[in-house]
C-alpha cells in the first residue's frame, strides 16, 4: 500500500463517510486502502470528524447498578489505537526480519571466510611440508654426492701416485725406443 502524500485527511471526505452510516473501524479502513496512514486519519477523527461522545444523564439509582455504557467516543479511539498499535507493530515485524535476514547472511559469509580460512591453512601446510620434504631431499643427494666425491678422492690418492710413476716409465720407455730406432736408421 502506497501512502497518500497528502499532510492531512479531508474533513469533507470524513463527514462524507459517516453520513453513509460507515463506523469509524470502517472508516479508518477505508481511509488506509486510499493511502493515509492511521496517524493522519486519527489526527482527522480528532479534528473533528469523530462523532459527538455523547452527553450522559444521571439515572436513578436501582437495586442492582447498570453496567455503565461505553461511549461511541472512547469505542472509536479504542479502535484507532489498535489500528495504529498494529500498524507500528507491522512496521516492527518488518524491521525485525530485515534484521534477522541480515544476521542470517552475515553469519552465512562469516561461515564461509571461517572455510576458506581453514582451507588456506590447510594448502599453507601441505605446501610447507612439501618444500621440507624436498630440501631434506636435496639435502640426502648432496650427503651423497659430497661422499661420492671423498670416495673418489680417496681412490685418487692411492691410484694415481701409481698412474703417475707408470706415465713416466712409458715416458722413458717411449724414449728409449725412439733413440733405438734412430741409431738403427
Amino acid at each position: 500500500m502506497e501512502y497518500n502524500d497528502m499532510q492531512t485527511v479531508p474533513q469533507n471526505m470524513i463527514q462524507s463517510l459517516k453520513q453513509q452510516g460507515l463506523s469509524n473501524n470502517q472508516i479508518i479502513q477505508q481511509l488506509q486502502h486510499q493511502g493515509y496512514t492511521t496517524t493522519q486519519i486519527f489526527d482527522a477523527l480528532s479534528q473533528g470528524g469523530a462523532a459527538p461522545t455523547p452527553v450522559f444523564t444521571q439515572r436513578p439509582v436501582m437495586d442492582s447498578p447498570p453496567l455503565p455504557p461505553r461511549s461511541a467516543g472512547s469505542t472509536d479511539t479504542e479502535e484507532l489505537i489498535e489500528a495504529i498499535i498494529d500498524e507500528k507493530w507491522n512496521d516492527l515485524l518488518a524491521d525485525i526480519n530485515k534484521v534477522i535476514a541480515w544476521k542470517d547472511a552475515t553469519e552465512n559469509r562469516l561461515v564461509r571466510l571461517e572455510q576458506q580460512l581453514s582451507d588456506i591453512k590447510d594448502n599453507f601446510s601441505k605446501l610447507q611440508q612439501s618444500v621440507v620434504g624436498k630440501v631434506g631431499e636435496y639435502d640426502q643427494h648432496i650427503l651423497e654426492v659430497g661422499a661420492e666425491v671423498k670416495a673418489m678422492e680417496k681412490v685418487f690418492s692411492k691410484v694415481l701416485p701409481v698412474f703417475t710413476d707408470n706415465v713416466a716409465e712409458l715416458s722413458r720407455v717411449a724414449d728409449a725406443m725412439k733413440k733405438a730406432q734412430l741409431v738403427k736408421k
